[in-house]
Order: C-alpha cells, then sequence, then structure tokens
C-alpha cells in the first residue's frame, strides 16, 4: 500500500476543543478573568498565549489554556486572561499575527469568574482528510459497513509530543537533560529543535541557566514531563509485545521513535483488560514554583470513525481522498488513531510509517 498523505495542507487537519467549562454568557456581568476563542494556524499554542500576554502587557502565567493544539492544523480552543481583553487590542493582534501561511484569530467570549486550567477540557472534535489513497485502499474505504467503524487503539504519545513539525524529536531529551539538571546539555538540545523557543535559545547571549530562568516555566513543565511521556509510551509498547502472538503487532520506527502498533484487536483488548491505565509524572508551574504530581492514563481506548465519500484528490493526480471525524478524550493523538486504523487495513503496516 502506497502512503496516505495526511495535512497536505493545513485545512486537512481541523481540531474543536471541547470544553469542560460553560462559555460566558453574552451580557452576563463581570469577572476577574476574560475568556477568548482562540482559531489558529501555522502557531503553536504556546506561541498564540505569548503574543496575547506580551501585547496585553501580562505575564505569561495570566493567559491560560485548558490544553496545547499543534500548528501544523487549523485548530480552535478557549483561552483565558487574568484581566481585560480590549477588542480593539484584538483586532490589531489578529492582524499583526498574520504573516504567509500563519494567522491567529482571537475573538471574546466574554468575562468569567476563573480561569480556565489546564486539563479543563473533555476532548477534542477531529475532522481530518486523508490524502494521495491509492485504489487498493480506496476499495477497502468504500468497502466500510455505513461508513463507520469503531477502533481499539493504544494510546501512545504520538511523535508531536517529542518535537515541532519537520525538527529532530528531542523534548523528551530536554526533559531529562532538566530532570538531570544539565541545564547545559538541554540548552544545546533546545537550539536544535527548531521550535520558537529553540530560536530564542539560538539568539541567546547568555548561559543556560540565565536563559530557562527566562522561559515562561510552563514551556520546561512540558519538556519534563515530554520525558515522562517518553517512558510511558516504552512501557505501553512492553505491555502489548508480551500479549501479541506472531503477527499481531508490528514494530514501526517513526521520526527516529519507536512505535509497536496492534495489527489485530486482540492483543490491545489484552491489555485493556491486564492494565488499563498506567502511571506517569506530570510536571505543572503552579503559584510560581515547578509541581510534580503522578497521574494515570489509559492504555487501550475506543473511538468511533465516521468516513467521508471516498472522491478524487485535486492535489495528487490519479488518486482519492476521504475525510474521516471522530472524537478523542484529552491527551489524544489523532495522526496515532489514523496509523492504527490504517495498519488494521493493511496488517503489514508497508506505507505509512511516516503519517504525519
Amino acid at each position: 500500500m502506497g502512503t496516505p498523505v495526511l495535512k497536505a495542507v493545513p485545512e486537512d487537519f481541523l481540531v474543536h476543543e471541547v470544553p469542560a467549562l460553560a462559555a460566558p454568557r453574552a451580557g452576563g456581568g463581570g469577572g476577574r478573568h476574560h475568556h477568548l476563542r482562540l482559531r489558529k494556524r501555522g502557531y503553536t499554542t504556546f506561541e498564540a498565549m505569548d503574543l496575547l500576554a506580551r501585547a496585553l502587557d501580562l505575564p505569561a502565567e495570566a493567559v491560560s489554556s485548558a490544553g496545547l493544539k499543534d500548528e501544523d492544523g487549523v485548530t480552535e480552543q478557549t483561552v483565558s486572561v487574568d484581566g481585560e481583553a480590549p477588542a480593539a487590542l484584538l483586532e490589531r493582534l489578529n492582524r499583526d499575527s498574520a504573516t504567509e501561511g500563519r494567522w491567529l484569530s482571537f475573538a471574546s467570549l466574554g468575562p468569567a469568574e476563573r480561569r480556565i486550567e489546564i486539563g479543563e477540557l473533555l476532548g477534542n472534535a477531529f475532522r481530518l482528510t486523508l490524502r494521495s489513497i491509492e485504489d487498493g485502499l480506496a476499495e477497502q474505504l468504500r468497502g466500510i459497513p455505513r461508513g463507520e467503524t469503531g477502533l481499539a487503539f493504544a494510546n501512545y504519545y504520538d511523535t508531536q509530543r517529542f518535537g515541532v513539525p519537520g525538527g529532530p524529536r528531542v523534548t523528551h531529551l530536554i526533559g531529562a537533560a532538566l530532570l538531570a539538571e544539565d541545564q547545559e546539555t538541554a540548552f544545546a538540545l533546545l537550539r536544535t529543535s527548531g521550535s520558537a523557543e529553540g530560536a530564542r535559545a539560538l539568539a541567546h547571549r547568555g548561559d543556560a541557566r540565565e536563559f530557562f530562568a527566562q522561559l515562561d516555566q510552563r514551556v520546561t513543565a512540558f519538556y519534563r514531563t515530554a520525558h515522562s511521556s517518553y517512558l510511558w509510551n516504552e512501557q505501553l509498547a512492553g505491555l502489548l509485545a508480551a500479549a501479541a502472538e506472531p503477527g499481531e503487532a508490528a514494530a514501526v520506527d517513526r521520526e527516529g521513535l519507536r512505535y509497536l502498533f496492534p495489527t489485530t484487536a486482540r492483543p490491545a483488548l489484552a491489555v485493556l483488560a491486564d492494565q488499563p491505565e498506567l502511571a506517569y509524572e506530570k510536571w505543572r508551574w503552579s503559584e510560581g514554583e515547578l509541581r510534580m504530581r503522578v497521574s494515570r492514563r489509559p492504555t487501550v481506548l475506543h473511538t468511533v470513525l465516521t468516513l467521508g465519500p471516498v472522491e478524487p484528490d485535486e492535489l495528487h493526480q490519479g488518486r482519492s481522498k476521504c475525510t474521516l471525524s471522530f472524537m478523542l478524550p484529552s491527551g489524544c493523538y489523532a495522526t496515532n488513531v489514523v496509523a492504527q486504523f490504517l495498519g488494521r487495513l493493511d496488517q503489514g503496516l508497508q506505507g505509512h510509517q511516516g503519517l504525519q
């Protein structure tokens, strides 16, 4: 099977956050905080929040979100500001942030009594366009009854957790260095990362300790947790290896990171029955200090994929395209779901190891 293409253009990857908090009511009174709807293309959530904080002349911690969304898609989520967000300032920020291929759109939802905290979302709704589909896979997709199928999937952290598009996958290595208090190594790795923080590190003329002291500490917490994510993935791969019979799992190298994908539902369900959750260390910046708590993440989850019609792909002559729509709980990766879905259709997992 040839390689299907995901994210040929950012509009092929649409994400809508489903918040856990009710939106402020129009005309519903005041509050010390302000909630905003953020739509973006080409910016990470951290970048968008940093730009908003700078525009409002507020510290970085004064802008918060329930979750992080990648830059290589069109995403929508809610953020909050400690204080007011004047409409004229938002309009100027939206206008000034629009560069070739990138834009932000902040829109006021109104004042609120409380800020949004990380994790306060029910999940995300995805609508993805899979392109460059060859005839064999196109026929398999057309043959799915009612255009709808369930999938039990291994709940890996996908490659986006460990680096930005086109950059090396090093966030977990940065986190490991920070946990070892080796800031020089962390700084050197960050300078290679291709991220917005990496660009700032390249321009920095002081030492590593000074740089990390000035950095938004939510970002350093993210790096530490990325290291925990990597270790968590290794644990899950070990469980699947132990549960799988010959031919029921396939090792896949994706941008230098090892994954073991179930090629049938049985080993995934066996892991679910034996180890429904695995612990990991989650780092947060809260009340002026880094805090670590042990959290638990589901090993195997289930979702339902709804397929659109298989039709000609205007970007790839002679190939087809198809939309996939589904919901995922907070913290799950749509690219991981799509890779495992395609793996069930092609049990050899040939051709889509690099799906992004």
